[in-house]
């Protein structure tokens, strides 16, 4: 529904328009439209990090909307996905058992915007617990988090497997234990099989699993709720007892036990299209409940708080007009074994990559040392030159822990602006500026 209003719309967005918004060539637009409108099949897979930018909800949404335009979405290999994880959803509230709260409505804040939180004067955080998390790597604007953790009236408690860079601010820090030592539950973005981990070492000295120190501290804040007793076994039996979910139908602890990975049952797939899960079970072009939640009803290009507006290319910021991209490395799983000296050999040192003619017009060659900053910090990396990505971009692969005798997180330069849907990060809607050190 909304194929009206949508044909209506676009016709502003000619190639021309789009070019300049882009960057791409007209006539390159126009092919890849035709191939696309042309062929015979055609499948979109969208890739993670896309919406990672002020702008991410509406791209995401805008290609979604292509497979419907050209009947792709009804062809076998056919059509567009983010991802495969809501096949596997599991009862989140028998784990996190929201009815236990004495205060159903006590705030709730982003971990995008910790570092504001840190800063609140009325109703300040006196108390911090960390787990299976590094914020000081992960979340944005690093030297303003950096700062919140380093108050001396913040109690902090880190449970970590390391010394990483949040738990060397910590008050306390308790080991923790490893997947091989504990019993978890895996599932999937993508693929459509659960897996049950068992523990094959026994826990080292006095690290605990997730699921033991809750429970012991549950205790011994004298909360006697049976929650508190449950073994993993038991709390993943529970999370596995899901009517909404019919994919999950025999997905036990029984079977996982038996079989240690079961696949989903994808059999009600069948019927999925009879009635799509949009409010009015229709593909919705034009979407009412998006005009409702303040956000344009059909796709439409908004631009970046920050960078290319398609007016001012390439930067509308003349102090900081070089866009800033820092993807995951590929040797860490993001801030995970940036600490291991085999990964980190594998990645081999932190370095930024500059087009040629970026580089020419700051005087900089492949392998200089330089400086990227913005107004919310800097880094302190080699310079790759490269012309592997447009001018005006520049490019750090980027959760290295800080290093010795110089700065090298890259969340230092990000906002912790939250994108347009979903409350996510922005860490792609960045600007800097570069230097030679």
């Amino acid at each position: 529904m909304g194929y009206e209003e949508l044909r209506e719309h676009v016709k502003s967005y000619t190639p021309k328009h789009v070019s300049a918004i882009t960057g791409v060539p007209a006539e390159d637009i126009e092919k890849l439209g035709r191939m696309y409108g042309e062929a015979a099949v055609s499948f979109i897979a969208i890739g993670n990090g896309l919406q990672h930018h002020d702008n991410g909800g509406m791209n995401v949404r805008s290609i979604a909307c292509l497979p419907a335009l050209t009947g792709q979405w009804l062809k076998k290999g056919g059509g567009a996905v983010k991802g495969n994880g809501g096949y596997n959803a599991m009862n989140s509230d028998y784990l996190e058992r929201p009815d236990l709260r004495p205060n159903p409505e006590a705030r709730s804040i982003n971990m995008n915007r910790i570092g504001e939180a840190l800063e609140m004067k009325e109703q300040p955080i006196k108390a911090v617990f960390v787990y299976c998390s590094n914020p000081l790597v992960v979340a944005p604007d690093t030297e303003r988090v950096q700062a919140g953790f380093a108050r001396e009236d913040l109690f902090t408690v880190v449970h970590d497997l390391f010394m990483t860079d949040t738990a060397k601010y910590a008050d306390i820090v308790l080991p923790a234990a490893s997947s091989f030592e504990t019993t978890e539950l895996f599932s999937s973005y993508w693929h459509h099989f659960v897996q049950l981990q068992e523990p094959v070492i026994e826990k080292m000295d006095e690290a605990k699993g997730n699921v033991e120190l809750f429970a012991m501290l549950g205790r011994a804040m004298g909360l006697d709720e049976q929650a508190f007793d449950e073994s993993e076994e038991e709390m993943i039996a529970g999370a596995l007892k899901y009517p909404e979910n019919p994919y999950l139908n025999g997905v036990t602890l029984e079977a996982l036990k038996e079989k240690r990975f079961v696949k989903l049952d994808m059999t009600p797939q069948a019927s999925y299209l009879d009635r799509l899960t949009t409010p009015s079970g229709k593909i919705e072009l034009y979407s009412a409940a998006m005009k409702e939640a303040g956000l344009p009803p059909l796709p439409e290009y908004v631009p970046l708080q920050e960078g290319y507006d398609g007016t001012n290319r390439p930067g509308k910021d003349e102090l900081y007009p070089l866009m800033f991209i820092s993807p995951p490395n590929h040797n860490f799983l993001n801030s995970t074994f940036a600490n291991v000296e085999k990964h980190q050999r594998l990645e081999k040192e932190p370095q930024l990559q500059i087009h040629p003619q970026d580089a020419s017009e700051r005087g900089i060659s492949d392998g200089d040392m330089v400086i990227i900053y913005n107004g919310r910090g800097q880094l302190e990396l080699k310079a790759l030159v490269t012309d592997k990505m447009l001018p005006g971009t520049v490019i750090s692969q980027g959760l290295w822990w800080d290093g010795k005798g110089r700065k090298q997180r890259a969340n230092a330069l990000t906002a912790d602006r939250l994108a347009d849907m979903g409350g996510g990060a922005t860490f792609f809607s960045t600007v800097a500026q570069v230097k030679r050190q």
